[in-house]
């Protein structure tokens, strides 16, 4: 490897693995980005009947038999949301500037006299969002909304060529995930006529523990220009446990201080994943891929719930319990995006991504804004010595949701609450090839 090259890997790869215990970014696809890695992201996600670069082991395991040699590649993603909420009691709130860096890493490694592809990778695969401060609340005052879910993986891959045309693969995703969120965390009111109807604010920290799903892949090329992909992702097996949670009960008659629970979150994951894709050549410089892709929602984010137990002060409740309303929908995305090849060294892309919005209006909720829809990318590549350069940017079109739902135990935010979300994402990145045999 050229020293300058052997450098710069060394330097994007330090900086993506320090930023790993932060990464965390707000929903694009749901909960999912629209693409790993600035190429994908700059074709606005549409990938799985290409998937000949290391970062397919995050789309489309089977294509890491297209490689022979030793490929890395590191990338960074900052995402950078825009969100406006307002209620019948708050005219239009801001959340605050957030940046989210979302980095990512992967090897693979083939051998041309075997059918046998490896490939192991480190990726932030994605998460939500959100910082609202000084909002008006219910009880007189102002305070905070706030909430972060972050989900790392180390992802195994393994891929076996059934032919020259034809390849199938696995990837396990094993990582981590937590979440937290703030709910009006210094607010406490007490109702004495219903006491039923009281409200304690509630300060949630780092719910998290192992997360594991299965990717299957397939990959064909049916025709010397035409080649098709095939995955399934099974629903993430996930555990929220062991987070700090205050409740504030400075209102209740007999308690009157903030309380700390050990806090447990059941019911919230990342949704199983179907996909199928195709790849058209239309000439030596251009390619054209699309790809069709069904979330499972409806299966993953339903009621989820926040269980407090072990009270630390004596004559607390024991346990308190918060259900949280969510009801998603099962999405559909569609990804349509391009690469051509200007030139020796430049590669052009450019993309479309829409992705329905799993949220229903009367369960939305500015905690979990989750509502983009629509998405346009460009980005390039640039061959230098033997290393790749690449870069991408895309934009997320503003969505604006309403909840007309007037029950307080789903839409506690009250009717009208409305949220409107907008995004930017830049993705950089490089990549390398070793002992390629000619």
């Amino acid at each position: 490897m050229h020293p300058r090259s052997r450098l710069a890997l060394i330097t994007v790869t330090a900086l993506a693995l320090t930023l790993l215990p932060a990464a965390s970014a707000l929903a694009t696809n749901g909960m999912y980005l629209t693409g790993y890695g600035a190429e994908v992201v700059g074709r606005a996600g549409a990938n799985l009947a290409v998937s000949d670069r290391t970062l397919a082991i995050n789309f489309n395991p089977a294509g890491i038999s297209q490689l022979q040699g030793r490929h890395y590649t590191a990338n960074l993603s900052l995402l950078v949301p825009s969100l406006t909420t307002e209620n019948g009691i708050n005219g239009p709130v801001d959340s605050q500037d957030q940046y989210f860096p979302l980095p990512a890493f992967a090897w693979v490694r083939g051998d041309g006299d075997s059918p046998w592809s490896f490939g192991l990778g480190f990726v932030a695969q994605g998460g939500m969002g959100v910082d609202f401060r000084d909002v008006r609340t219910p009880f007189g005052g102002t305070d905070d909304v706030f909430t972060e879910v972050r989900f790392l993986t180390a992802v195994p891959t393994v891929a076996y060529a059934l032919s020259d045309d034809m390849a199938v693969g696995a990837a396990l995703n094993v990582g981590y995930a937590d979440a937290s969120f703030s709910l009006y965390p210094n607010s406490s009111f007490f109702n004495t006529a219903q006491p039923e109807a009281s409200f304690f604010g509630v300060d949630l920290e780092r719910a998290g523990g192992l997360q594991t799903n299965l990717r299957l892949g397939w990959w064909w090329r049916l025709h010397p220009r035409v080649t098709m992909g095939a995955i399934y992702q099974t629903e993430t097996e996930s555990d929220f446990e062991d987070g700090d949670m205050v409740v504030d009960f400075t209102a209740h008659p007999f308690l009157g201080r903030k309380v700390g629970y050990t806090a447990d979150i059941d019911g919230f994951t990342f949704a199983a994943q179907a996909g199928v894709g195709v790849a058209f050549r239309a000439s030596d410089r251009l390619i054209v891929a699309a790809d069709l892709k069904r979330y499972f929602w409806d299966d993953a984010i339903d009621t989820i719930t926040v269980t407090a137990t072990q009270p630390e002060v004596n004559g607390a409740p024991e346990s308190v319990q918060l259900p949280f309303v969510f009801n998603w929908e099962d999405q559909w995305v569609v990804a349509v995006g391009g690469d051509y090849r200007a030139s020796d060294r430049l590669t052009l892309r450019a993309g479309f991504n829409y992705g329905e919005n799993p949220v229903p209006e009367d369960t939305l909720t500015p905690l979990f804004p989750a509502t983009v829809e629509r998405h346009v990318a460009v980005g390039f590549s640039y061959l230098v010595r033997n290393t790749t350069w690449h870069a991408a940017v895309v934009r997320a079109f503003e969505n604006d949701v309403t909840n007309p739902n007037p029950n307080p135990q789903v839409n506690p935010f009250g009717p009208g609450s409305r949220v409107e979300h907008s995004q930017w994402t830049l993705s950089i990145g490089a990549g390398w090839a070793l002992d390629l045999k000619h």
